[in-house]
């Protein structure tokens, strides 16, 4: 393959230029500018029937995927054949005799346009193909499993692209590969850390212990929500809308609590102490009854009241309830305080504070 593509002439841009032989001219300037113009109007009438042609064509098909890959793929294309326009008017100029590498680096730049418009269409097909599946039983493609298999697709693309570019530039990968050992040794020692994190991605990929959009807590330092999941770090937005980036290798050996768990749902504890003398059914009504008239208490599994212990000056009551948005827990715990407190003012419950009675001897 890298032979054929710098031995002269080559016979895709050998035909190329024998297909502008019509223009017949001795300014050589004059025909260089006929043929980069040519191919603006290729690309002018390319780009209409695209806008005007295939996507009104694709306008009527029940999935939005086709939509994507036409809009996907318009611009590479446009550009691929500004490209090829450029390159050809060189050759037009013999800028291909003067500089040896010229056709190297027309084939390097049209590998490039063509790799991204295939992994650009390769995820459009993946996220489709996502959507098509979700509540299936097949979880190749959840939400807690695609985003490490979008980030590995996009590395193997790119490996097999870096094959392509020594093709093109004829590099022997032999002798690479033979000192890939002792080479291969010192970046593992150099890299480490990143070899730790990507082996830590591989395993939080395997145990599934969370997944983008949890709340989680790590290690009692960190608690937000998970916003992205790669092969280095995990990233969390706390409350404060602080992006924290945590290393994988720190992730997968270190206590990670879930807030959101196995159910979208996280309890909610308030914590509140009434007087030795109050009615203690009539405070476990009360609080029940704020509960479950609450817009931000769930009705399933139902608010509860424990009275936990007998404290120096005070009954210690708790109540529980569950919440839908583990963001929101110390937003809804604001809330149910204020409504225990103006509800007890009102039902004459004593929230008593600590007292001392000191008594002097003569």
């Amino acid at each position: 393959m890298a032979q054929n593509l710098t031995t002269e002439p080559l016979s895709f841009l050998t035909s190329l230029d024998n297909s502008f032989s019509f223009i017949q001219t001795d300014n050589v300037l004059a025909k260089a500018a006929l043929v980069f113009f040519t191919f603006i109007v290729i690309a002018f009438f390319v780009r209409v029937v695209f806008v005007r042609i295939l996507q009104r064509l694709v306008k009527g098909t029940k999935t939005e995927i086709d939509d994507k890959i036409i809009e996907t793929a318009k611009g590479p294309v446009l550009l691929l054949i500004i490209t090829l326009g450029f390159f050809e008017s060189g050759r037009v100029l013999n800028w291909h005799l003067r500089f040896a590498p010229y056709n190297n680096i027309f084939f390097t730049i049209l590998s490039i346009l063509v790799f991204w418009a295939i992994v650009k269409i390769i995820m459009i097909l993946a996220h489709g193909i996502r959507e098509s599946l979700k509540g299936t039983s097949i979880k190749v493609f959840d939400k807690k499993i695609f985003p490490m298999l979008e980030k590995i697709l996009k590395m193997l693309m790119f490996i097999v692209y870096l094959f392509v570019f020594f093709e093109i530039w004829d590099i022997n990968l032999t002798p690479l590969l033979a000192g890939a050992g002792v080479a291969g040794l010192a970046i593992a020692f150099a890299a480490q850390d990143s070899i730790a994190n990507i082996f830590g991605g591989f395993s939080i990929f395997a145990d599934k212990a969370y997944e983008i959009g949890d709340y989680i807590i790590v290690d009692d330092k960190y608690r937000g929500e998970v916003i992205d999941l790669g092969l280095r770090s995990t990233k969390l937005k706390t409350r404060d809308d602080v992006l924290v980036v945590v290393p994988n290798s720190v992730m997968s050996n270190t206590k990670v609590v879930n807030e959101s768990g196995i159910h979208p749902k996280l309890r909610v504890r308030v914590d509140v102490d009434v007087a030795y003398d109050s009615d203690l059914d009539k405070v476990e009504k009360v609080l029940l009854d704020i509960a479950n008239k609450s817009e931000y208490a769930e009705k399933k599994p139902e608010p509860r009241v424990r009275f936990r212990s007998f404290k120096d000056f005070s009954i210690h009551a708790q109540l529980s309830m569950w919440i839908k948005r583990p963001a929101l827990r110390g937003r809804i715990k604001s809330y149910a305080i204020k409504d225990i407190h103006k509800r007890f003012k009102k039902e004459k419950i004593e929230m008593p504070f600590p007292t001392y009675d000191v008594f002097v001897k003569k």
